[in-house]
């Protein structure tokens, strides 16, 4: 029988019995939910194996893929806050590099709305270009757009962070992983990595689908995906069974390879919207500004799924409902989900190890479950 642990405030059972049923009929193994509303923990629970014969504990981590595209967007949230750099302003205004092949008009605020046309590397990666960094960033900077920059979108798996750590490496002088131990995790008492260490105690690795899906694209589409999703050559085809590698935790991937635990997620979105022990992270206007719909419909590669983007954040729509209007975090491969809602002031944040399919409704039904109890 399965026994879930942590703490669930009163009014709020519904998530506590949702979050069960995950287990029960949606082929959880091992996960974690936690929302924190006005600074108060009204939900911290966790149930399953970390790993086998190993159960989940309150310090359990693991890669939450995507999710981590809305820390990275919070690192130059903030630094913008600081006055390092302007969203408005062209990237090639702080990266020079970055202007060649008619680039030189795309704007931070785009680049992180998925609008400037690198979806994947056009050359050829290794782990080491990757774990390097200057290499990847070159690559990204020197090519040729896939669009006319700004004329559309599409989603960019993981170029994504290295294209924002960048700009914020220029201005700053700190990759994301630095601004995160630095101006985040250390405020407030996170413990959360780009990248990490697989055979870490607190380290849960991911599993794959149990279940193959037929191809969600067509075959011309198969290549673009493939390209992207590693990072044209440098990762595994296989992305969830590499998710687990040196090769992919074994350097910084701003917009994939955060490994962390809800709890800590929770906290941090808590953060951007009230005061977490003397901490917020984001003005009141940055939000407004950061929530403003850029992208949505239908993409320059794929299907339209019903998704909206702000500026590095998925916001509230009919497919990620979140808390509702207002709402922005970002979800990731395999079922993850974490987010903030100015309204509710909260901070919502769901981990699972066990990969679903395309469409997963475990989180949906924990933030439907959550809605309710508001």
């Amino acid at each position: 029988m399965l026994n879930v642990s942590g703490d669930v405030a009163s009014g709020f059972g519904p998530v506590a019995d949702a979050f069960k049923e995950n287990f029960d009929n949606h082929g959880d193994v091992g996960a974690a939910c936690a929302a924190i509303i006005d600074g108060n923990t009204v939900v911290d629970i966790f149930a399953g194996d970390a790993r086998p014969n190993t159960p989940w504990t309150r310090d359990t981590r693991s890669v939450v893929f995507s999710v981590s595209k809305g820390i990275t967007a919070i690192c130059l949230i903030m630094a913008s806050q600081q006055g390092s750099l302007d969203l408005d302003l062209p990237v090639a205004q702080y990266w020079p590099e970055f202007a060649a092949h008619g680039k030189d008009r795309v704007t931070v605020r785009q680049l992180l709305a998925h609008r400037v046309g690198l979806v994947y590397p056009a050359t050829t990666l290794t782990s080491g270009d990757i774990r390097d960094w200057t290499p990847t960033a070159d690559a990204l900077a020197a090519q040729a757009p896939q669009w006319a920059p700004n004329e559309t979108f599409a989603y960019h798996p993981l170029t994504m962070g290295f294209l924002a750590g960048e700009v914020l490496r220029r201005t700053t002088g700190k990759k994301p992983s630095e601004w995160l131990a630095t101006h985040i995790s250390k405020p407030l008492g996170l413990t959360m990595t780009f990248g990490g260490d697989g055979d870490s105690p607190d380290f849960a690795p991911i599993l794959p689908p149990r279940v193959e899906e037929a191809a969600p694209y067509p075959p011309e589409m198969q290549v673009v995906a493939e390209r992207a999703l590693t990072m044209s050559g440098a990762y595994d085809k296989d992305f969830f069974r590499g998710a687990n590698s040196e090769s992919f935790l074994g350097s910084e991937s701003p917009g994939a390879n955060l490994v962390a635990s809800a709890r800590d997620l929770a906290r941090l979105y808590a953060a951007t919207v009230s005061d977490i022990d003397g901490t917020r992270l984001l003005h009141e206007t940055s939000i407004t500004q950061a929530v403003r719909p850029l992208s949505k419909g239908q993409p320059f590669y794929g299907t339209d799924e019903g998704n909206i983007w702000g500026t590095g954040f998925m916001l509230h729509s009919q497919r990620r409902y979140m808390a509702g209007p207002g709402s922005f975090g970002h979800d990731g491969a395999g079922g993850q989900l974490a987010f903030a809602s100015p309204k509710h002031r909260l901070g919502f944040a769901y981990q699972t190890i066990q990969a679903g399919p395309q469409n997963d409704p475990r989180a949906e039904l924990l933030s439907q479950a959550l809605l309710k109890c508001l």
